[in-house]
């Protein structure tokens, strides 16, 4: 491998490593009896999260209304905030209904800072980076 293309991947692998990519606004919404309506986590809705930010995939479920209509929402998201406890707050008051009436809230968020690494069931992804760096090691020796 000559110099300038080993400056080149370098440089590439620099610039692109500084992100980390997230599934965002995939999930789930579950209203009651019917039929869940699945977003699926794909290329469509991967999002480069900012400075700072780690991937968020959290699951809620909470009774709406009079009837205690139960509601089942899964989400992922990029994070500035890798505090479980706010973001179940912040997700809280977003998912309150406008009559104001819910019960028996429950929140549990997953974090992690790997590329892709939030969608469903938080399936482990192989990242781009991991295997340019790989391959480019072993093109070095």
């Amino acid at each position: 491998m000559n110099t300038s293309t080993l400056l080149a991947t370098l440089a590439a692998l620099v610039v692109l490593g500084n992100g980390l990519k997230c599934y965002s606004g995939c999930g789930m919404t579950k209203k009651g009896s019917n039929d869940s309506v699945p977003v699926s986590c794909n290329s469509a809705t991967q999002q480069d999260c900012g400075e700072g930010q780690v991937c968020a995939y959290g699951n809620y479920s909470f009774n709406v209304g009079e009837d205690n209509v139960p509601w089942k929402i899964e989400q992922a998201t990029c994070s500035e905030n890798n505090n479980q406890t706010v973001l179940c707050d912040v997700a809280k008051e977003t998912w309150t209904p406008r009559d104001g009436v819910y019960s028996d809230w429950e929140c549990s968020i997953k974090l992690c800072n790997t590329t892709l690494c939030n969608s469903h069931g938080f399936t482990a992804r192989v990242s781009v980076l991991i295997f340019s760096g790989s391959a480019l090691f072993l093109g070095l020796f």
